[in-house]
């Protein structure tokens, strides 16, 4: 059974994960301006709390390195979190353009994947989740810190929402 639990909700954190790592994004498309994958460039750290259907709930510690390539507009993120039930290993590739954002993911240890989009607004991000488990995500964020809220609708999956807090490491 915990080996169940762990395939249902660390791909879940996973695609959590890529959902606020998209919304790091959040900046101008202007050149002059820094790109919006600027602001989260390098090293943070942080947790978070995975909330399950039955009222349990569980902390994660996590790391995240994010670089950026091309004009700015192109993220690549790394993300472990360890937590009692296992642990988790997500890598994204996400886009920005004119305020949207776009991007595929995927999670090493359990071998999950998905997408997500939305819109991006100065520090907020809004993103619908695709893939194994369906939801949605919020983001506020600025150069020094991220919080990330995700509600799940996929009835299978035992988690119901999840909440994140990184600050630079």
């Amino acid at each position: 059974m915990a080996l169940k639990r762990q395939k249902v909700v660390f791909p879940t954190t996973a695609k959590v994960t890529a959902a606020f790592v998209l919304a790091l994004l959040a900046g101008s498309p202007a050149a002059a301006v820094p790109t919006p994958f600027d602001v989260v460039k390098g090293s943070w750290v942080g947790g978070g709390t995975l909330n399950f259907k039955d009222g349990r709930s569980e902390k994660l510690a996590c790391t995240a390195y994010y670089t950026s390539s091309g004009e700015g507009e192109a993220l690549t993120t790394a993300l472990r979190c360890t937590g009692p039930s296992g642990k988790l290993e997500l890598r994204s590739h996400l886009s920005y353009a004119g305020g949207k954002v776009s991007g595929s993911w995927e999670e090493r240890t359990y071998n999950a994947s998905g997408d997500a989009s939305g819109t991006l607004t100065p520090g907020n991000l809004r993103l619908n989740i695709g893939g194994g488990v369906a939801g949605s995500m919020t983001v506020a964020f600025s150069a020094a810190s991220q919080t990330v809220s995700i509600t799940l609708a996929t009835s299978e999956v035992p988690v119901k929402a999840m909440h994140f807090d990184f600050k630079r490491g």
